[in-house]
């Protein structure tokens, strides 16, 4: 999955500014997929180079002028190619870094890996109070009863069982080891 084929999900929607852009994704769904304002430039302008998307100069004059894009009929027919022909397999390669770290954390003081999980679980926490924020906001403004909602909600229900799984993963190895005794593995 790239980052070009989420900004012309929010393209398909709206003209946006890569600055919008970058705001948009990372309020909505920067929990998940973040996005640097340096990244969405330079998609931007990779994908106008494809035909993806247009853009256009806006000319403001208390501020400096500001590039739109806008999706085109090749950049629609290229996000409903992506979004149909799904490669499952690749969504099962990923990578956590605390899961690396607990791997090889008998190599450090068993209160230095406590002290690790716990930092790791209250990151979790802060971003599940996130994710209960942009809830809360969307129940205000947003249609409860529209097909876009269905499937927002449905990243938010997944985005909240994740945090919450790897809060109970956390609790649970930080009791192991405070209630275990384990011996030194030999050399």
């Amino acid at each position: 999955m790239s980052l070009k084929h989420g900004l012309l999900g929010f393209l398909s929607d709206q003209e946006m500014s890569g600055y919008d852009l970058e705001k948009l994704f990372n309020s909505s769904i920067g929990n998940f997929w973040n996005a640097k304002i340096s990244q969405v430039y330079r998609d931007l302008h990779d994908m106008e180079r494809m035909g993806w998307v247009i853009s256009s100069e806006i000319v403001q004059t208390d501020r400096p002028n500001k590039r739109n894009f806008k999706i085109t009929d090749t950049g629609q027919k290229e996000l409903e190619n992506w979004l149909l022909n799904y490669n499952l397999k690749k969504d099962f390669i990923f990578r956590i870094g605390i899961l690396m770290r607990t791997y090889f954390a008998a190599k450090i003081p068993k209160e230095k890996t406590i002290s690790l999980l716990n930092r790791f679980s209250i990151a979790c926490r802060n971003a599940m109070d996130g994710l209960k924020n942009i809830d809360d906001e969307l129940k205000q403004h947003c249609d409860a009863n529209s097909m876009e909602m269905l499937y927002t909600n449905a990243t938010l229900s997944y985005g909240k069982k994740y945090y919450k799984m790897q809060i109970d993963w956390c609790t649970e190895t930080i009791e192991n080891l405070r209630n275990k005794t384990y011996k030194k593995e030999k050399k």
